[in-house]
């Protein structure tokens, strides 16, 4: 109770004025007498019998008078708050006594009565201020919705509620539930606030683990470990909700004055079971709004990734080279991208929101319409179904489509997609190349797209190397067997000799009858050691004609005689505008088919110039030098008995 409130306060001067009037007869005195009540300051606050001229200090008294006077101290007070007095020269001191006691009790009664009231309406006010202070501070930090800012708030109203030199508010960082990271603090530092706990709060981040940890509020007004000169108050409690515990309030050095007027010699000694009431609400109140502000945080977050995705979304929607068609479930057409504008002819925005059966009417004799109604009454996809079709601008059309279910998350059909890919240059293109395939050599149907421009330049001198390869004994065999069997050998020889040419870098050139030319180190296949390659081919293809010879029949095994010479040519396209092939053109590959026609069965003849290309890794037999059909000179040749490197 507060010793200093004066008696008056407690006891009205009316209400003492009354009670003395009704005591007064108990004296039981027929003289004058006087009764007088007095505060802790000697003032008086009433009589009885009242004067009007009466001083309002105590008077001097006369020395026949008796008085006789009683302090006034309720046991709740440590000092009197007054004194009452009777005096008379008829009073005797006993009965002055008795009466005073019976007097003072009632007073001290009334009082004590009045003190309790009092303190109650104290309480009451100071609960009401409370709750209106942390009412409003909850209004205050459930508007705020930015982390940061908010948790800046939470340390503000708290060392306010519950003033203190020291603050903090540490979370637990993403992810990880056992480390807590300094969020806030005061006072503010440049450092790392986590030092603050390190240097200026012993114990206090230990603390605050414990409180996040346990979710049980602490108060540590004492530590054993330090002295009590040089330790620091510590409270904190638990930042938590209903579901899980974000982290921890800190306050450290309570102080008796507001905080930004308070030095550190003015700090409380102990924090109170009502502070750690009140900051719980505070922190209770924060955890919510900190809850609501990460979600909004995550909500923003989504809301960003969502937007930024939709953009991409869409930005792949809109460059996507295949068309693209949505309709919902009841076959409107919700969305058409460009490249379907592009394929089909049509325009989005008079597509959108229409019967896709009405915008795609030309598809009518398609299987498209019955594959998209499949699809919305729940069948299966279908991809990769080519139709063929003629817009109605009368382009010729050949596209592939894929029709797919539109689905929620819960797996519902809500709609049909269809994918559209415009094939139509693709398989013109094929076509052209199958029809090109069976009458021109692999490697130049391949390379025709880039190549194309450059094929027939007759100016496109260069050293190759030819081979010709010729069947022995075809002829003979030819006029005992029957048309079918001879078409049979002869494309099974024809094809291990298109197998070696192709494994050793050349491209096959033309068939002539029975016999093969390759070229290697054209155009369109160029390889700088084309002569070792040339001979490589030779030699695999007589090893693989030995080979064949083991599983056919005895009348089957035919041999092969082959010519390789080396030298510059003319590569290009020879013919006419309507029919042309791409070969060589020179004295070299003359030169080669006489090579060819010279060896004999299984044999390998190679030019000097060949020969000189490769003579460190192949193994030859010379041969008398030899004049050719069509050339003057003689001709050194080769015949090659072995491959070195290989």
């Amino acid at each position: 109770m507060n010793a200093e409130i004066p008696l008056w306060k407690l006891i009205s001067r009316r209400q003492l004025a009354s009670l003395l009037a009704q005591f007064a007869p108990l004296l039981d005195t027929d003289g004058d007498y006087s009764l007088l009540v007095y505060d802790a300051r000697r003032t008086l606050l009433a009589r009885f019998p009242p004067l009007p001229d009466e001083p309002e200090s105590c008077p001097t008294l006369d020395p026949t008078t008796t008085t006789v006077e009683m302090i006034i101290q309720p046991r709740s007070q440590s000092e009197p708050i007054g004194r009452i007095v009777v005096r008379g020269a008829s009073i005797t001191p006993s009965t002055a006594q008795s009466f005073l006691l019976a007097l003072r009790a009632t007073l001290e009664a009334l009082a004590t009565a009045a003190m309790e009231t009092r303190s109650v309406s104290a309480e009451v006010l100071n609960r009401y201020r409370e709750l209106n202070l942390l009412y409003r501070v909850g209004e205050t930090l459930t508007a705020c919705l930015d982390v940061d800012e908010l948790v800046s708030l939470t340390l503000k109203q708290a060392v306010e509620i519950v003033p203190a030199r020291y603050g903090a508010v540490l979370l637990y960082d993403a992810g990880e539930e056992d480390a807590l990271t300094v969020a806030a603090c005061v006072p503010a530092s440049d450092m790392d606030t986590s030092a603050v706990f390190l240097s200026e709060l012993p114990g206090g981040y230990r603390l605050a683990q414990e409180v996040a940890g346990s979710g049980k509020p602490q108060i540590l007004n004492q530590s054993p470990s330090i002295a009590s000169e040089h330790f620091i108050p510590l409270l904190a409690v638990p930042l938590a909700t209903a579901e899980r515990c974000l982290g921890a309030i800190l306050l450290a050095g309570k102080v008796r004055a507001p905080r930004s007027a308070a030095p550190f010699s003015n700090f409380a000694t102990d924090f109170t079971a009502n502070d750690e009431k009140l900051l719980v609400t505070l922190a209770w109140q924060a955890a919510i709004a900190l809850e609501n502000a990460y979600l909004f945080q995550d909500i923003q977050t989504q809301r960003d990734e969502i937007g930024a995705m939709k953009r991409y979304m869409d930005d792949i929607f809109s460059s996507v080279a295949s068309g693209i068609i949505t309709t919902d479930i009841n076959g409107y057409i919700t969305t058409l991208n460009q490249a379907a504008e592009r394929i089909l002819g049509l325009i989005s925005a008079s597509a959108v929101g229409k019967p896709y059966h009405v915008i795609l009417a030309f598809f009518q004799h398609t299987v498209l319409p019955s594959l998209i109604e499949q699809v919305l009454q729940g069948g299966q996809s279908q991809t990769g179904t080519r139709i063929r079709l003629r817009l109605p601008s009368g382009k010729p059309k050949c596209l592939t489509t894929s029709v797919t279910a539109l689905q929620n998350e819960q797996g519902d059909t809500i709609g049909a997609t269809v994918v559209l890919e415009d094939i139509t240059e693709r398989e013109r293109y094929e076509r052209e190349r199958a029809v090109l395939r069976r009458y021109l050599p692999e490697g130049l149907v391949e390379r025709i797209p880039d190549a194309a421009p450059d094929v027939g330049r007759w100016e496109d001198r260069r050293l190759i190397t030819v081979a010709f390869a010729d069947i022995r004994g075809f002829t003979s065999f030819s006029e005992i067997s029957p048309p079918e069997r001879v078409i049979e050998v002869l494309n099974n020889y024809l094809a291990l000799a298109e197998a070696a040419v192709r494994f050793n870098r050349g491209i096959v050139d033309k068939y002539m009858g029975d016999a093969i030319l390759a070229l290697f180190n054209t155009p369109l296949l160029e390889e700088n050691d084309h002569a070792w390659w040339a001979v490589k081919m030779a030699w695999s293809l007589k090893q693989a004609v030995a080979a064949y010879h083991q599983y056919i029949a005895p009348d089957e095994r035919l041999s092969m005689g082959i010519g390789v010479c080396t030298g510059t040519v003319i590569v290009g396209n020879v013919g006419t505008e309507k029919r042309q092939e791409y070969t060589a053109v020179g004295d070299t590959v003359n030169l080669a088919k006489r090579l060819q026609e010279y060896a004999q069965p299984g044999q390998i003849l190679i030019s000097q110039e060949t020969w000189l290309h490769v003579r460190r890794r192949v193994q030859v037999n010379p041969l008398p030098a030899i004049r050719v059909k069509g050339r003057q000179a003689f001709t050194r040749i080769y015949e090659v008995i072995a491959v070195i490197d290989g």
